[in-house]
């Protein structure tokens, strides 16, 4: 009896609570549309390389310092060739010498004039048969001194472009378009093969964001190309690089990495950054360019 009196007493209380629980239902129903399912991770370079040598030696110069733009093929440092240089101004010296295919030349043209004499007076009788073939065997050996010659002086241009070749090995220049972090070298220093790292380039004109999504929501963007991420309250259109085929079994979440456009240096590595899943019907043509967010 006292439980049907304390029910019909607390009817009118519980059916404002039930009126509330329906009003925020609505509520959510209604803004929950402008929000996307959201997934935190931060930004990184989109690429980073040690920049190693591929020889050892003594570092002649280092010509960037931390924190200086530099583009793909940029000197970053050299190592010492000088006895590199003074073998190249040797075979450099032999190489353009055309002394022994001159003297070459020479001989063949007197060889063949003698040939061409001996012909000329066999019909009369002042020369020989055997005459003709040594002098016909004599233009022969001298047309091969002629490219003996010639292959020497190929051999010798060869010989210099393998000792520029030696240098340019020694002189180390970034593989990117990027920035210079960290410079691990000074001048003077040995550079060994245990350890050739002479500085470290990151590549930043796009940043490279990773986030472990589930295999659900992977499934969802595997056939999309792109994806919206949010980055300090801007929106930006992100290219989606890789989504992996792979589960991983002990997380159940889906590696998935992202770029972002940031050749105008605009952004930082380092921040964070929420994935936002919407569907790209709903992205507009021109959100190539960052679209601020107005938030509620």
């Amino acid at each position: 009896m006292n439980h049907c009196n304390v029910s019909r007493t607390s009817s009118p209380w519980m059916s404002c609570r039930l009126i509330g629980k329906v009003c925020g239902a609505v509520f959510l129903l209604l803004v929950s549309p402008l929000r996307a399912e959201v997934t935190t991770s931060f930004t990184e370079p989109d690429e980073t390389t040690d920049v190693a040598c591929a020889e050892t030696g003594v570092v002649a110069r280092v010509d960037v310092k931390q924190g200086q733009q530099v583009q793909a093929g940029a000197i970053l440092a050299v190592l010492d060739h000088s006895v590199l240089e003074a073998t190249l101004r040797a075979a450099e010296a032999k190489a353009t010498s055309t002394a022994r295919i001159d003297a070459a030349k020479v001989e063949c043209d007197l060889k063949k004039r003698q040939k061409e004499k001996l012909t000329r007076v066999l019909a009369d009788g002042h020369a020989s048969a055997n005459e003709i073939e040594k002098a016909e065997s004599e233009l022969v050996a001298a047309q091969a001194q002629l490219r003996i010659a010639e292959e020497e002086q190929h051999l010798n241009q060869i010989d210099v472009e393998q000792i520029k070749a030696q240098i340019e090995r020694r002189t180390i220049r970034s593989p990117v378009d990027g920035v210079v972090t960290r410079v691990k070298r000074r001048s003077g220093e040995f550079v060994s093969g245990s350890d050739p790292v002479i500085a470290t380039v990151v590549r930043l004109d796009h940043l490279r964001v990773k986030f472990y999504v589930s295999t659900e929501l992977a499934e969802r963007l595997q056939a999309e190309p792109e994806c919206r991420v949010l980055i300090r309250g801007v929106r930006h259109l992100a290219r989606i690089d890789f989504l992996s085929p792979v589960t991983d079994a002990d997380s159940g979440t889906v590696r998935m990495e992202v770029l972002v456009d940031d050749r105008e240096h605009r952004l930082r590595s380092g921040i964070p950054c929420q994935l936002e899943v919407e569907k790209p019907s709903d992205i507009p043509a021109h959100a190539s360019r960052p679209v601020t967010v107005k938030h509620r």
